[in-house]
């Protein structure tokens, strides 16, 4: 069994560690170039994570994040826009990417392979570049360090 003792800005920390490790995935399956499915749901789940890390930060309880946001990208962008109205912290890049893939991630489409979306998605390299900003934003928020590549 987990312990289940850590601090609550710990459990936000955790939640942006874990997206670090899936946006250096996303990475990985870019530079696969064939493994489009893993790619996209990585991607969805980063973004998840890192949304979910700053509602952390900014007051949300754990069953919030599991149950009002849930998979939501967007409900969860708007849910910390509402929280800091005034912050820059989420790029127009990063919104946008956000906003395209929401509906998608939350009905997990990326999972399965008679709901992989037939619409375009977004480029792939252009999507882990607005991720890897966005996850370095976020990170620096918290004071973590990204191990990117640069």
């Amino acid at each position: 069994m987990r312990e289940q003792s850590r601090s609550d800005e710990d459990l936000g920390v955790r939640y942006l560690r874990m997206a670090l490790e899936y946006g250096r995935a996303t990475r990985a399956l870019l530079d696969g170039n064939q493994c489009e499915a893993p790619f996209w749901q990585s991607m969805g789940h980063a973004l998840e994570l890192s949304l979910k890390s700053l509602l952390k930060k900014h007051g949300f309880d754990e069953m919030d994040l599991m149950h009002f946001i849930s998979h939501d990208l967007y409900g969860a962008e708007r849910s910390y826009l509402r929280q800091c109205p005034d912050s820059q912290l989420i790029s127009a890049d990063a919104s946008r990417l956000i906003r395209h893939l929401s509906d998608y991630h939350a009905r997990l489409d990326f999972r399965y392979p008679c709901l992989f979306p037939a619409a375009s998605l977004p480029d792939p390299a252009d999507a882990e570049r607005a991720l890897a900003a966005h996850l370095t934003a976020v990170a620096g928020h918290f004071g973590v360090t990204t191990h990117d590549r640069s």
